[in-house]
Parts: C-alpha cells; sequence; structure tokens
C-alpha cells in the first residue's frame, strides 16, 4: 500500500531551487553564513529518502547536524506521529516505508563515516572536515550504486573545499559548483544579517558573508580578479599588432590549451582548451587558430610527447620554439606570470575555468632541495596556467620578426 502524507517545505530561492534541479552527481556548494544551503540539504534529504534512497548527512558542527535534524523531524511530524516513519532519536535515524533512510551524524574526520552507508552523502561545513572524509570513505561509499555527494560549505580560505569547488567549476557536468552570498537569501531579514555581520572584520565578511575563497599562504597569484577584464575582440582590431602565442599539449585527462595575446594591446586574445582528440587534429586546430589570429611566435612546452609535435609543426612552417619545462625553468615561468598580475600588466579573458586553476595553483617548498616548486593541487589542472604562463614568457622575450600564416 502506498501511503502518502503532505509536508510543509519552505519555499527555495533561486540559486536553491537551480542546484536541486541539477543532474550533477558532485555537487559543490559555497555559500555565505545563513544563505540557505543547510535548509536546502534538508530539504533534499527528505525528498531522496521518501524516494527510497538512504541519506546520509554528515557535518563537523554539532548546532549544524541538530538544525538539520530539527529541520527534517519537523517537517516530517504528521508522518512520525502516525508511525508512517520510524524515528531513533537518539541516533538520529528516520527510516522511511521503502527503505529510504535519512541518518545525521557529527563528524569531523573520515572515521566519523566508517561503516556507514548511502545513496546520497551530504557533507556539511565540508571546509572544516578533514578531506578524507570524501577520499577515503564517502567517495568509497557510493561506488555500488553510483550514489550522489554534496559538498556543502562557506569558505575556509583555499583549502580542498576550494578544490572541489575547482573541479566543479572545471567539469560542469558530473561535477558542478554553485555560489551564493548570504544576501542571496530572501528569507533572511535586514536585522537578522546586521546581526551575524556585527561583529566581522572586512576578510571575515567577504568569507562568511560573501562567501569569498581568501588567498592563504600557499597562494601563487594574486589580484587575480583586476586582471580578468580583456574584451572579446576580433583579429581585425589587431591588425598590424604582434601576436604571440603559449601552448601546454595534453591528451586523455590533461587538456591541450592555447593562449594567444596581442602584445600592443597587453592583452589575451583568445583561450582554447580541448581534450582527447588525436595530435593530429590538435596540430590542424593550432594551425586554424594561429593562421585566424596571424600569430608571429609560438613557445609551446616541448615535454615529452611535445617534442615530435613541435618538430612536425616547425616541418609546416610554423614559427614556433620548445620550452622545456624542468625544476629550473619552471619557477621564473610561473613568478613571471605572477608578477604580471601583480602588477597588472595585461588584462585576460574573463573564463571561468581558467580562472579557477590560476586560484588554486599552489608553491610549496622542497624540503631536501629548498626549492620552490609550483603546481595545481591534487586532482585539478594547471594547463591553462600553463599556456598563459608561456604566452607571457614569449611576450616578453619579443620573439622572431612577424611571419603571416595563412
Amino acid at each position: 500500500m502506498r501511503i502518502t502524507y503532505n509536508i510543509n517545505l519552505p519555499p527555495l530561492h533561486q540559486k536553491q531551487a537551480e542546484i536541486k534541479t541539477s543532474s550533477a552527481k558532485r555537487k559543490v556548494i559555497c555559500a555565505g553564513r545563513r544563505g540557505g544551503k543547510t535548509t536546502l540539504a534538508a530539504e533534499v534529504a527528505c525528498d531522496g529518502a521518501g524516494k527510497g534512497k538512504r541519506v546520509l548527512y554528515a557535518t563537523p558542527k554539532q548546532e549544524q547536524a541538530g538544525a538539520f535534524w530539527d529541520k527534517t523531524t519537523g517537517w516530517l511530524a504528521e508522518p512520525i506521529a502516525a508511525g508512517h516513519i520510524y524515528k531513533n532519536e537518539s541516533r538520529h535515524v528516520l527510516e522511511f516505508p521503502g527503505g529510504g533512510r535519512i541518518r545525521a551524524k557529527t563528524a569531523w574526520d573520515e572515521d566519523g563515516l566508517r561503516g556507514d552507508y548511502a545513496d546520497l552523502l551530504i557533507l556539511d561545513e565540508y571546509a572544516l572536515m578533514s578531506p578524507d572524509a570524501w577520499n577515503l570513505v564517502g567517495a568509497p561509499m557510493l561506488l555500488d550504486n553510483d550514489g550522489d555527494a554534496w559538498f556543502i560549505s562557506t569558505p575556509r580560505r583555499k583549502n580542498h573545499f576550494f578544490h572541489a569547488h575547482c573541479r566543479g567549476v572545471a567539469d560542469g557536468k558530473r561535477w558542478a559548483s554553485w555560489h551564493f552570498t548570504s544576501h542571496d537569501n530572501p528569507h533572511l531579514s535586514k536585522a537578522a544579517l546586521a546581526e551575524i555581520t556585527s561583529d566581522l572584520t572586512e576578510d571575515g565578511y567577504r568569507q562568511e558573508i560573501l562567501a569569498e575563497f581568501l588567498e592563504n599562504e600557499g597562494a601563487v597569484f594574486r589580484n587575480i580578479a583586476a586582471c580578468m577584464n580583456a574584451p572579446e575582440t576580433r583579429p581585425e582590431e589587431h591588425e598590424g599588432h604582434y601576436k604571440v602565442a603559449g601552448v601546454d599539449w595534453g591528451k586523455h585527462n590533461d587538456f591541450t590549451v592555447i593562449s594567444v595575446g596581442c602584445l600592443q594591446c597587453r592583452q589575451e586574445v583568445a583561450l582554447d582548451r580541448f581534450n582527447q582528440i588525436d595530435y593530429t587534429f590538435q596540430r590542424g586546430r593550432l594551425q586554424a587558430l594561429m593562421g585566424h589570429w596571424h600569430v608571429g611566435w609560438i613557445l609551446a612546452e616541448s615535454n615529452a610527447m611535445g617534442e615530435p609535435i613541435i618538430e612536425q609543426l616547425q616541418y609546416d612552417g610554423l614559427p614556433v620554439e620548445g620550452f622545456q619545462t624542468t625544476a629550473s625553468s619552471k619557477p621564473p615561468l610561473i613568478e613571471n606570470l605572477a608578477l604580471t598580475l601583480e602588477r597588472e600588466e595585461w588584462q585576460f579573458l574573463s573564463i571561468p575555468v581558467a580562472t579557477a586553476e590560476l586560484e588554486a595553483y599552489e608553491r610549496k617548498v622542497s624540503q631536501t632541495t629548498g626549492r620552490s616548486q609550483y603546481g595545481a593541487p591534487e586532482g585539478l589542472h594547471d594547463d591553462t596556467v600553463i599556456a598563459r604562463a608561456l604566452m607571457r614568457r614569449a611576450a616578453g622575450d619579443g620573439g622572431p620578426a612577424i611571419i603571416e600564416i595563412g
């Protein structure tokens, strides 16, 4: 027998509704304090459990777990009282007819999640949890049924939650990211907002209310937003100007990225990013873009498969030179781009995936050599960073006399 009951759920605001209806399997939600993220989690949990899903909600904050539990049990009070939904108050478990279940847990790290199971895993205030809560326990937990995962949090600088956010920006399909501030919640009164912001510093306001990812000590690139204002232009608007390009090769998991810049305008005019295509087509795509913009010099990474591709391009008549990326050549390449952004010497196209790569890029110091080591965090890409750094290097070096292509 099918049991139906009415529950009164609060209306979702625009961003919440967009997130709920998305088909992404991994949803990363960066939201300001009282932005409605826990309310959204509770509503999704009720909806999922009613459809037979096993929902596991975990957060490192006891008061957050309590708020989630109060919302779900309050909305479901009628079917709980009627005995249609079984409630275990001590374990914070709700069992639905048809096999659905909601369980709320307090967990700082992966140990708090071990031994459980889920079809939908919601990690609330994920920025405060250990990344192993997902990497070592959460991800394997969902393998059997290809379950869904939600990562919800207010930022805590650029830690593992930021890396998850960047992954959602870069993918946009299986992984997807959303951002909304406390101001985006129409159900939060001005008085309540004023109360929670009264004791915040400027950085605290940016992080807690505007949900901004503040830079941490390992950040390489600063002043990024001020340099992402290059307008979209056409080749005829740069007629007679000298253009250069930087190329980072990739295949399968990595991306091939081509960045084209105009020396006279000191701006990026094109950024092409693609993967999983044959090297022959990659060369053709590069040749077409170079001809379209009449590029005078190309600086391309020559590591591994880059060298034979470059040799073929040179044979085809393109003005391309290889750049061997090593432990000694990479730091000055990256630091030159970092200085360009710091001084606002160039403007780049505002492309979310490329901006996210700049924001996530890290500097670490080798314990053995003492040298700076630069790269993307584990699981993320840095292809647009390298291509832009090579383009900026080419622009600084000047290159040979302009060669018309096409």
